[in-house]
């Protein structure tokens, strides 16, 4: 067998198996139980031997890895499949000269390899104790990488990648565009907000899903009139993938994780250079077309990156401006939420009106060094900065004029600084990485004059500061076998900062503004010890085992005021006073979270059936536990502390498989299909509640008494994934699916502080003076249901997309459409759910048809053109921002210049 690569790998990232042809196995079993021995070169393969290049390999398959090795080598590699059966190869990163890449590679494998000529590789079988030699047949074999998205059919768990190709057919407005070909995966998004909160199969918010840049977590919260308690801001035209891990985990990213991680990765500068070439980059521009640009008026980016064996530099900017888009006209967008179920005319109107305040601006800097030290060493700064501006906008109002209100503006500024540090040598035992990083989100924002309350201008900042180390060792158990460790730690602190020139309010018992209190001043750090043990066996048996220990310290102060009545005789008798209560918040507790997984191969190699069952815990984050303001900065609602709410803990079943086939119909063709069923319970759930009884003199619960409360029900998320990924390479087509399965009920102590009194009365007259007060112990002990503020309302709608493409003219042509497609949820005013509701479901079911198209005009420049919803459909997001009314943008067109160099 043989690979001619038809160019050198322009990015050598991490490693992907590569596709065999007919009579290959997927299936491997492990040796590595001697070193590797080469013969000595001579003459041109001698020279060739003493390039350096770089390499980016992971341990796996010995056929599959020599695949890769030629794919970033650029030489050809002879060899027979069936004679490497039962090898694995070990990792191979950092940059070598051809022998010493092949030594490493086939390190401790009974595999020799020979150099003929410059750009050949041969690979033997060692003699045997008889001095037999299985001679290798040299077959001619053209071999193509699998890209990480297509990789994920090959990991039994559910993971999905989303690339720069899927990024680039529909070059997406807000980054939550991203994610909606993804399964299990929502956005809970509002079209007037940049910010980005990721949803994974019903569970968000307050660090539930780890959503984070280049391994750095975006911690950012916000409190106010909106559902997303989370948030993170990055521009997708700086983005190489984004990778999602859905449920618990033992690895690296896992801390106070119960949904899930969302890990988006920037350029890098090897996407733009390699060896031989040390110069590279890239400009793109996008904008809208005709009557249909639709508020896209520019987005656009530009990177550069210089390098050799010593280190690299990247160096890119990125620049988006939209206007205001109009939504779709053609069909229904619901009646209980607009109001148009007695007057049609509403609808119609809402159609055919732009989405005010909906426009934004967002630039982006993203700088990154690399040093390639001495003994496989490397270090790497990086720097990230993404500042945003757009207006606040109220709920839409049909009784309106104008439909929207301005509410204010925002002024986003996020930076993230990393120093990256690893160290591979030339060890099974040692592949060392390590983090330092610090992510500062900082927003200037404006209210304006709203009825009787004043404007004000406020401050939220939160500063996140983290470290990460990890190690992996891989042990040879035996020719068949080999145990895979990987164990580290995880630290990181939140320290949230607002500050607002709003006046202190007389009826506030804390010594700050309601605008402060609602994001409050606090800390919160975490710590994390994890380890996790990966068994393989044969190539068809896979266990695993995770551990991980969690601590958290919490820090803050803050209060409420309780209501009693004056005891004293006199003018005051009998009189309600406000008493302040205040909280100094000091807690720290720590918590045990397994992982157990099993992966088999039922006697094919292109079938995988695999399970997992993990355990999560995440306590209270700094404005869940001391929240103590008002949504509008005034007004009744308020939101009360919450110090004692207990953390929460899940338990997630998955049962899934993958299968992964190669020439099914067509020869070089490629099939990978990825179904679970999951299955998440969480024990004391936080969320919003209304209706509460503070401690104290309180006669009746009120829809503006809300705090964060524990769920005295078990919360469950549950359903099925489908994915499926088909390239032919002429065609190609992918599919996801999300089936959600059932709906919760949502539980509180209406006092859930405890502690509510009532008056005790003494005797005489017609209005028996108040002497003291007495538990009121049936307050004290109501349970009520419902009264719920919050995304986890409503459980996320069955979801799916499909994309159908071809490439013609020799591959320089790319067409395809694609379809997005939601069931919807709706009620009507007749439904007992609705009515429990504080916003209530109206989400129409709806198909949205996109078009797309590239054609490489040369070598370096590529013409792009996207039609988002081409029959202008009318529809709301799925699980959108239900305050803000998130309608889905109507017909839009798109084209796009890139140049590569």
């Amino acid at each position: 067998m043989s690979h001619r690569p038809s160019a050198p790998s322009p990015t050598p990232r991490r490693a992907a198996p590569a596709v065999l042809l007919s009579g290959v196995s997927l299936g491997v079993a492990l040796a590595l139980s001697s070193s590797a021995f080469a013969v000595e070169p001579a003459g041109e393969a001698a020279s060739a031997q003493r390039q350096v290049m770089a390499f980016d390999i992971a341990a796996q398959p010995l056929d599959r890895a020599a695949l890769v090795f030629a794919e970033q080598a650029g030489v050809q590699v002879f060899f027979d499949s069936a004679r490497l059966q039962g090898f694995r190869s070990s990792a191979l990163q950092g940059r070598y000269s051809l022998d010493d890449a092949l030594r490493r590679l086939l390190d401790k494998t009974p595999v020799d390899y020979h150099l003929d000529g410059a750009n050949q590789v041969t690979l033997t079988r060692r003699v045997l104790a008889d001095d037999q030699v299985l001679q290798m047949q040299s077959v001619t074999v053209e071999g193509r990488s699998l890209s990480e998205r297509q990789e994920t059919y090959l990991q039994p768990r559910s993971v999905a990648v989303i690339d720069r190709e899927q990024i680039d057919r529909n070059p997406p407005r807000h980054a939550a565009d991203l994610l909606e070909q993804t399964s299990g995966v929502y956005t809970a998004v509002s079209q007037q907000d940049p910010g980005l909160s990721v949803n994974i199969r019903g569970v968000q918010d307050y660090g539930r899903v780890n959503m984070n840049i280049d391994g750095m977590r975006q911690n950012y919260q916000q409190s106010g009139h909106q559902q997303r308690n989370g948030t993170m801001y990055i521009d997708p035209e700086l983005l190489s993938n984004v990778t999602v891990e859905k449920g618990a985990t033992s690895g690296m990213g896992g801390a106070g994780v119960i949904g899930g991680v969302a890990e988006f990765s920037t350029l890098n500068a090897r996407d733009f250079i390699h060896e031989g070439k040390e110069f590279g980059g890239r400009v793109r521009a996008t904008t809208g077309l005709g009557g249909y640009a639709n508020g896209t008026d520019f987005i656009g980016s530009s990177a550069f990156a210089l390098g050799n064996e010593i280190g690299d530099i990247l160096l890119a900017a990125s620049e988006r401006h939209l206007g205001d888009y109009d939504p779709g006209t053609h069909g229904s967008i619901g009646e209980l939420r607009t109001g148009s179920a007695g007057n049609p005319e509403i609808e119609d109107r809402i159609k055919t009106s732009p989405v005010a305040y909906s426009g934004s601006t967002m630039r982006s800097r993203l700088a990154k060094l690399g040093l390639n030290l001495a003994h496989e060493q490397r270090v790497q700064l990086s720097y990230l900065r993404t500042q945003v501006s757009y207006d606040d906008a109220n709920i839409m109002d049909v009784a309106d004029e104008d439909l929207w209100e301005k509410l204010g503006s925002s002024n986003v500024v996020s930076q993230n600084f990393a120093v990256d540090y690893s160290y591979a040598p030339d060890n099974p035992l040692i592949d060392f990485k390590a983090k330092l990083y610090h992510v500062d989100t900082r927003n200037d924002q404006s209210t304006l004059t709203r009825g009787t309350t004043l404007g004000y201008s406020t401050t939220y900042q939160t500063d996140t500061y983290g470290l990460q180390v990890q190690n992996t060792s891989t042990f040879a158990l035996s020719q068949v076998s080999i145990l895979q460790a990987d164990y580290g730690l995880e630290f990181f602190h939140d320290k949230v900062s607002p500050e607002s020139d709003q006046a202190i309010s007389s009826s506030s018992a804390v010594d700050y503004p309601f605008a402060e209190g609602m994001t409050p001043e606090g800390s919160r750090a975490m710590g994390s010890l994890f380890t996790r043990l990966d068994y393989e066996y044969d190539g068809w048996l896979n266990l695993n085992a995770g551990l991980r220990y969690d601590r958290y310290h919490l820090r803050g102060e803050t209060g409420m005021n309780t209501r009693s009545f004056c005891t004293l005789e006199g003018a005051c008798s009998n009189a309600q006073i406000n008493v302040p209560v205040l909280y100094e918040v000091d807690r720290e507790e720590g918590r045990f979270s397994p992982t157990f997984g099993l992966a088999i191969k039922p006697g094919v190699d292109w079938l995988q059936l695999f399970a997992s069952y993990g355990k999560g815990w995440r306590p209270p984050a700094v404005t869940e536990a001391l929240v103590s303001g008002r949504p509008h900065g005034g007004g009744t609602e308020t939101l009360y502390p919450s110090p004692f709410l207990e953390p929460e803990r899940s338990t997630t079943w998955e049962v899934g498989f993958n299968i992964a086939r190669e020439n099914l119909f067509l020869a070089e063709d490629r099939l990978g299909i990825k179904a679970a069923y999951f299955d998440t319970r969480i024990k004391d759930f936080m969320f919003l509640g209304y209706g509460l009884q503070r401690p104290g003199y309180s006669p009746i619960a009120t829809l503006g008494t809300t705090a964060y409360v524990n769920n005295l029900e078990t919360t469950r998320f549950r359903g099925v994934e489908y994915s499926l990924d088909y390239d032919a390479g002429g065609f190609y087509g992918n599919l996801s699916y999300t089936h959600m399965i059932g709906a919760n009920d949502y539980c509180k102590r209406a006092a859930w502080l405890g502690g509510v009194e009532s008056p005790v009365y003494g005797t005489g007259g017609r209005r028996p003076p108040i002497i003291g007060m007495e538990p009121d112990e049936f307050s004290n002990q109501s349970v009520n249901c419902g009264g719920i503020m919050g995304t986890a309302e409503h459980m996320p709608m069955d979801r799916g997309s499909l994309t159908l493409g071809a490439r013609l003219l020799e591959r320089k042509l790319d067409i395809g459409v694609r379809a997005r497609y939601s069931e919807g949820y709706s009620l009507t005013h007749e439904d007992e759910e609705a009515q429990d509701m504080t916003y209530p479901a109206d989400w129409k079911p709806y198909t949205v048809y996109d078009l797309f198209g590239s054609y490489q005009a040369t070598d370096a420049i590529t013409l792009r053109l996207a039609v988002d919803n081409v029959t202008d459909k009318a529809y709301l997001v799925p699980l959108g921002d239900v305050l803000a009314f998130t309608l889905g943008r109507g017909r839009t067109v798109q084209g796009t210049l890139e140049y590569t160099f």
